[in-house]
């Protein structure tokens, strides 16, 4: 029997490279987004491209009847859809935080709040939430979006627990810094959108000059690195829980690792003024 994936923010990025790997790995693949009629990630009869904003109740109920009224079934949930946010914490509206936490943890909620009926329908079913290495370790100028991503990946580990018993496995891949998608950009204008008070911007030039610090070829992860860990997460027996894909993100898991007050002096040197 085919097994079926619905991948959320399919529209570039993870999302996209990950509809492309199920695809090539034989899946039925529901790709979505928020506005369909920007997919232009090819075509397939094993592909449909649907219509689904994570932050709308409906439209995840929608979306997975649609996966199952095309494909029969539903195997996997991959909750891919985020943002970013790069901002000093004292400046960023309350609006703005509320945003990224409604798409990046109240998002896959929803979603699985959909699924699992359908899981329970056929006996089980799997979750890949995609999170970050900033719920490893907190990086400066990130407080909200770290906080959203440590979010989930509390919740996913919580809610492997619970369904256990109904056949259903949890699963978290971490990812890190991915240069070549847009993620960055998309960030960076949210960022530039909101004003820093004067006194943070030599601390911010600090931060943001890090980023420009050359690395050994391979040491950050892919698009397509990533979206073969998920796959990984989709299709492991091992009974792993989180997936961590990137150089930094294997380093930050190795820092948190040590015992406090080494972990202290670690992340000490790396982010303070």
């Amino acid at each position: 029997m085919t097994r079926t994936v619905l991948v959320t923010g399919s529209s570039s990025g993870f999302g996209r490279h990950t509809v492309q790997k199920f695809l090539a790995e034989g899946w039925n693949v529901v790709a979505t987004l928020r506005d369909p009629a920007g997919w232009t990630g090819g075509d397939s009869d094993r592909l449909l491209v649907q219509a689904l904003d994570v932050r709308d109740d409906a439209s995840a109920t929608a979306a997975v009847h649609a996966a199952t009224e095309r494909f029969g079934r539903l195997d996997v949930v991959v909750n891919n859809a985020g943002i970013g946010l790069f901002s000093v914490f004292e400046t960023t509206p309350q609006s703005v935080i509320e945003e990224l936490f409604d798409t990046n943890v109240y998002g896959p909620m929803r979603v699985i709040r959909a699924a699992l009926p359908v899981f329970a329908g056929q006996g089980g079913g799997r979750i890949v939430n995609v999170t970050s290495s900033s719920a490893t370790v907190p990086t400066p100028l990130q407080a909200a979006y770290g906080a959203s991503k440590a979010a989930i990946t509390a919740f996913s580990e919580a809610l492997e627990y619970e369904l256990a018993d109904r056949n259903v496995q949890v699963r978290a891949v971490e990812p890190g810094f991915v240069p070549t998608t847009g993620f960055f950009g998309s960030t960076t204008k949210r960022f530039e959108a909101i004003p820093a008070p004067e006194s943070y911007l030599p601390y911010i030039q600090k931060q943001i000059s890090a980023f420009d610090v050359p690395a050994p070829d391979g040491y950050f992860a892919t698009a397509d690195d990533v979206a073969a860990t998920v796959y990984t997460a989709a299709t492991d027996t091992s009974g792993l829980t989180r997936f961590r894909v990137g150089g930094d993100t294997l380093d930050a898991a190795e820092a948190r690792r040590r015992p406090d007050a080494d972990y202290d002096s670690w992340r000490t040197a790396r982010f303070a003024g």
